[in-house]
């Protein structure tokens, strides 16, 4: 029986993916590197984290310095531009009450928690995992695994909606049935997604009653 739903933020439920490469692009810039549309699409493919990219570019910066400056230009940034993907309240406040809920995403807490309450989505979410607690990031099943345990569900009671690739790799890595919702900005070609149980264009297409006969079917 389907107990719990994990969404992921960035690309999902929030347009943010363009703003997080204004503000990395900002950021790295700032110390002299210039991030292209190029090199941000390629992060995506392998661990997403700033530590990784820079540790794989052998870059002489230091992450932490780097992501502080990433997150200021992001505040500002989410404050001014950020909106919401269509049909992501009617979707949330659908299913609270129905099912646990749980964010499961590589941005900060603090981020988290900000991008959902100017949308008022803070108060349907039971749990709010970040990839920052956990050892891996996305493509690595961490942070599913955290915001399971942490929501006190198991793989057979769950599925998980994603917006890319590299976290369709980590719902599935986790053991987790996984929808996806592409998002333009980096969701890569249709064949990524053969892993998925199920492939929407947006999420008025998802309702309870469908994601009971993915979970249904597939399990």
């Amino acid at each position: 029986m389907l107990r719990t739903v994990i969404f992921d933020l960035d690309g999902l439920l929030v347009d943010s993916e363009p703003l997080l490469f204004a503000a990395y692009r900002y950021a790295f810039g700032t110390f002299g590197f210039e991030l292209s549309p190029e090199q941000w699409a390629r992060w995506h493919t392998v661990e997403a984290s700033c530590a990784r990219w820079i540790t794989d570019e052998g870059l002489d910066l230091d992450a932490e310095v780097v992501r502080d400056v990433k997150k200021a230009r992001y505040e500002d940034l989410v404050r001014k531009h950020l909106t919401s993907k269509p049909g992501v309240k009617a979707l949330v406040s659908s299913l609270a009450g129905q099912v646990r809920l749980g964010i499961a995403s590589g941005s900060r807490p603090e981020a988290l928690a900000d991008c959902l309450a100017k949308f008022g989505l803070l108060g349907y979410f039971d749990v709010l995992s970040s990839g920052t607690s956990v050892a891996h990031s996305k493509p690595y099943p961490d942070v599913y695994v955290a915001a399971l345990r942490e929501l006190g569900s198991t793989t057979d009671e769950a599925i998980a909606l994603k917006d890319s690739a590299t976290g369709l790799r980590a719902a599935v890595a986790a053991g987790l049935l996984c929808i996806v919702c592409p998002d333009s900005s980096n969701a890569g070609p249709a064949v990524a997604f053969r892993e998925s149980s199920l492939v929407v264009t947006s999420l008025n297409d998802i309702s309870i009653k469908r994601l009971q006969e993915v979970h249904e079917t597939v399990r």
